[in-house]
């Protein structure tokens, strides 16, 4: 993974990265590419030149983006199940690779490497939709009897959904 190095001040203008004189950004290069510029600090996703693995850290970003609404968890667990399955069809493709080498290569250490790529994907997976099932089951929206949601009980539903969610061990390597 490349490491991002920040800039207080430009000394010059990057108009293809957005940055004007006097401006604060990032930088980061990777052994093969040219350097890669940002005002805001990079993401995991932007990190790496792996197809695999920007596409996990991009999954696990957008569920630390989400936004949960106390009065419509349902919302969040419909992202957590969504994600999850993202996640089990990036399983998917790296099992596709396998089946597409060689019968020689079946067991090589790069098969074995994108078996336990694809055995993580399902493992997280399914927490993924473990979780979902847990917030559903806090969801105010779903009882009989809705109760008020008072200003406590709004923080109370946001920390257990954020506190379910962190729970979630994001291993996406064997």
């Amino acid at each position: 993974m490349a490491r991002a190095h920040f800039v207080k001040k430009a000394r010059k203008d990057n108009p293809a990265a957005g940055i004007k004189t006097g401006d604060s950004y990032y930088w980061w290069k990777f052994r093969r590419g040219g350097k890669r510029y940002s005002k805001t600090h990079p993401r995991p996703s932007q990190l790496t030149q792996s197809e695999y693995l920007s596409s996990a850290y991009a999954l696990q970003e957008q569920i630390e983006d989400m936004k949960i609404d106390p009065g419509d968890l349902r919302a969040a667990a419909d992202e957590l199940r969504n994600v999850a399955d993202e996640i089990r069809n990036l399983g998917q493709e790296q099992e596709d690779k396998i089946g597409n080498m060689p019968d020689s290569l079946q067991d090589s250490d790069s098969a074995q490497l994108l078996r336990g790529r694809a055995e993580a994907c399902e493992s997280l997976a399914d927490e993924l939709h473990s979780a979902a099932s847990e917030i559903e089951d806090l969801d105010p929206a779903g009882e009989e009897e809705p109760q008020e949601l008072t200003d406590d009980r709004q923080d109370e539903l946001v920390s257990r959904v954020e506190d379910t969610i962190s729970g979630i061990g994001w291993n996406f390597e064997p």
